[in-house]
C-alpha cells in the first residue's frame, strides 16, 4: 500500500470511528461491502426482493475492501451463495419461458375452450332459425311495433353469431409461427421478435435485465477467480477468520463483570488478611 492509500485509509477509518459505526457491526450490509446489496437491483419491478434493513454506507465498503478482513471474514462466499441462488432461479425460468414458447400447440392451446364455443353458437343460431316465424307472424297480424323489435332483437343475436364465429376459428397468436415470440437469456422476458430497435434498447437498458446482468457477471468473475485460486488460499481465508473471531470475543469477553470482578478482588484480599493473621499468632 502506498503512503497516499494509507493516509486516505486512515482518514477514511478516522471518519468511521467518529460516527462509531465499523463494517463488521451487525446492522451493516455484508454484500454492498463485497459487491453490490441484490436487494437495490430489482426496486420496483416484477422481481423485487423487498427492501434491505441493513445499513449500506460506502465509506465502509472502501474501508473494508482496503483492509486485510478483505477476503478473509466470509463475506465473499455468502454473497456468492446469495447471488447463484438468485441465478440458479433464474435459469429455471429462462427454461420454463423457453418451454412456454417452443411446445407443441394443442387444440386447446392453439384455440382454448373451443368446443364451448361451438356449442354456443349452435344454440344462438336455433334461436336465431325460431325467431324469423316468429317475426312474419307478428307482421302479417298488424303488430308491426312488436315485429320490428323482434327484428332488432334478431339482428343483434345475429352479429353475437358472427363474432363468435370468429373467435372459433382464431388462433392463439403465441402460437402463430410469423408471431412467436422469443425469451431473453439474460432476464428471462418474453419479446416480441422484429420488435422496433427503440424498444429492444429499453429492454436491455432496463433496470430488470441490468440487474441480472450484473449478477451473472458477478457470478462469472468469482468462478473465474475461484478457479486460479488454489486450496491453500482457502485454507489461509479461514485461519485468518478464526484469529479475527478469537480477536473479537477477547475483546468482549472477560471472567468477570465489573461488579463480579470487585467481588472477587475484595474476597481475594479477605482471605489474604486472614491468613497473615493465622501465621502471626502460630508465631
Amino acid at each position: 500500500m502506498t503512503d497516499t492509500a494509507r493516509q486516505l485509509l486512515q482518514e477514511l477509518m478516522g471518519e468511521l470511528q467518529g460516527s462509531g459505526k465499523q463494517y463488521t457491526d451487525s446492522d451493516v450490509c455484508k454484500d454492498h461491502l463485497v459487491d453490490f446489496c441484490p436487494h437495490q437491483l430489482f426496486t420496483n419491478t416484477k422481481v423485487d426482493l423487498g427492501p434491505c434493513d441493513l445499513i449500506h454506507d460506502d465509506r465502509l465498503r472502501t474501508a473494508y475492501q482496503s483492509s486485510s478482513d478483505k477476503n478473509h471474514l466470509g463475506y465473499e462466499s455468502s454473497f456468492y451463495d446469495r447471488i447463484q441462488r438468485l441465478s440458479h432461479d433464474l435459469q429455471r425460468k429462462v427454461r420454463r419461458a423457453l418451454d412456454r414458447v417452443t411446445a407443441e400447440a394443442d387444440e386447446q392451446l392453439i384455440n382454448p375452450r373451443k368446443e364451448e364455443k361451438e356449442e354456443r353458437a349452435i344454440i344462438l343460431d336455433e334461436r336465431i332459425k325460431l325467431m324469423v316465424p316468429q317475426i312474419q307472424e307478428l307482421g302479417q297480424s298488424g303488430r308491426v311495433n312488436e315485429a320490428f323489435a323482434a327484428f332488432e332483437h334478431m339482428e343483434r343475436m345475429t352479429s353475437d353469431l358472427d363474432a363468435l364465429k370468429e373467435r372459433i376459428n382464431s388462433v392463439n397468436p403465441l402460437f402463430k409461427n410469423e408471431n412467436r415470440l422469443g425469451v431473453c437469456d439474460v432476464c428471462g422476458a418474453l419479446l416480441v421478435p422484429n420488435d422496433a430497435a427503440k424498444r429492444l434498447d429499453a429492454h436491455n437498458e432496463g433496470k430488470q435485465h441490468q440487474g441480472y446482468l450484473r449478477i451473472q457477471k458477478a457470478v462469472e468473475e468469482y468462478e473465474r477467480t475461484r478457479e486460479s485460486s488454489g486450496p491453500g488460499q482457502s485454507r489461509e481465508r479461514g485461519a485468518h477468520r478464526s484469529r479475527h473471531d478469537a480477536r473479537t470475543r477477547s475483546r468482549n469477553r472477560s471472567p468477570y463483570s465489573q461488579p463480579d470482578r470487585r467481588s472477587h478482588d475484595d474476597h481475594s484480599r479477605y482471605s489474604y488478611r486472614n491468613t497473615s493473621r493465622r501465621r502471626r499468632r502460630n508465631d
